[in-house]
C-alpha cells in the first residue's frame, strides 16, 4: 500500500499483481514516514496542511475496508484509490512459483511440502482461498476509484498516472517466472476446473473467463 498525501492518491497493493513495479514507480510521492517523506511535505505536516498519516504504520496488504476503518473518512473518501487484479489462473501460478521462491515467505514450507502444482491447487482452494475481491470491496460494494488489469497495465497504469498528475512508467520487477511462460503449462483440466469454481466470484466481478488447454 501506499498513500500520497501530495497527490492525493491511495495504491491498494494486491499480491503478486505487479505491486513491486507499481511501488517503485510511485514511493517518490508517498508518505511512508514522516522521514520518508520529501522535505516539502514535512513541513506540511508539521503544519498540519497534511493529515499525519504514513503508510509503514499499515500492513504491505491491508485491504480497502481494513484502511476505510483506520483512517479518517474524509481522507479515505477524498483521496484517490486504485489497485490491480488478474487472470485469477494465471494469479495462482504467479503465487505458486513465487512462494517457492521465497524461503523466507510464511507459507514456504507448506508449499514446498507439497507433491506439484495440481496438490496446490487442491490446498489452496479447500484450506487457504482469498479472493482478490476482498482487496478492493466491502461485501458487494466497491470501495475503490478504478481497478485496473496486470494484462492491460501500461495502458491502465497510464490513466492512473494521468488521474493523479503524475508522468511515470513501470518496470518489471520481481517476477517469479519467464515473461513468455505460459500458465496453462501448470494446469491439468482438473485444476483448471476448480479455479474456475473456486474463484467463480472474482472472473465473474473482473470479466474474466475460463481459459482452455
Amino acid at each position: 500500500m501506499i498513500i500520497s498525501h501530495e497527490k492525493k492518491f491511495i495504491f491498494i497493493h494486491n499480491f503478486k499483481v505487479a505491486g513491486t513495479s507499481i511501488r517503485n514507480a510511485l514511493s517518490t510521492y508517498g508518505n511512508p514516514s514522516f522521514r520518508g517523506s520529501s522535505r516539502s511535505d514535512k513541513i506540511k505536516l508539521l503544519l498540519g496542511i497534511y493529515p499525519k498519516i504514513y503508510y509503514n504504520n499499515f500492513p504491505w496488504h491491508e485491504n480497502a475496508k481494513e484502511l476505510k476503518g483506520k483512517i479518517p473518512e474524509k481522507i479515505f473518501k477524498e483521496y484517490y484509490k486504485f489497485g490491480f487484479v488478474r487472470n485469477p489462473w494465471d494469479w495462482q501460478v504467479s503465487l505458486y512459483t513465487y512462494i517457492l521462491k521465497m524461503e523466507n515467505h510464511y507459507q514456504h514450507k507448506v508449499i514446498k511440502s507439497l507433491k506439484n502444482f495440481d496438490e496446490y491447487i487442491d490446498w489452496r482452494v479447500h484450506e487457504d482461498l482469498t479472493l482478490q475481491k476482498v482487496f478492493f470491496y466491502d461485501n458487494d460494494v466497491c470501495l475503490m476509484d478504478y481497478i485496473g488489469k496486470i494484462e492491460n497495465i501500461n495502458h491502465d497504469f497510464a490513466k492512473i498516472c494521468d488521474r493523479i498528475g503524475i508522468n511515470n512508467e513501470l518496470s518489471h520487477l520481481n517476477s517469479s517466472r519467464a515473461k513468455d511462460e505460459s500458465f496453462l503449462k501448470y494446469y491439468s483440466q482438473k485444476t483448471l476446473d476448480l479455479v474456475n469454481e473456486a474463484f467463480s466470484a472474482d472472473i465473474k466481478l473482473f470479466n474474466y473467463s475460463k481459459p482452455t488447454l
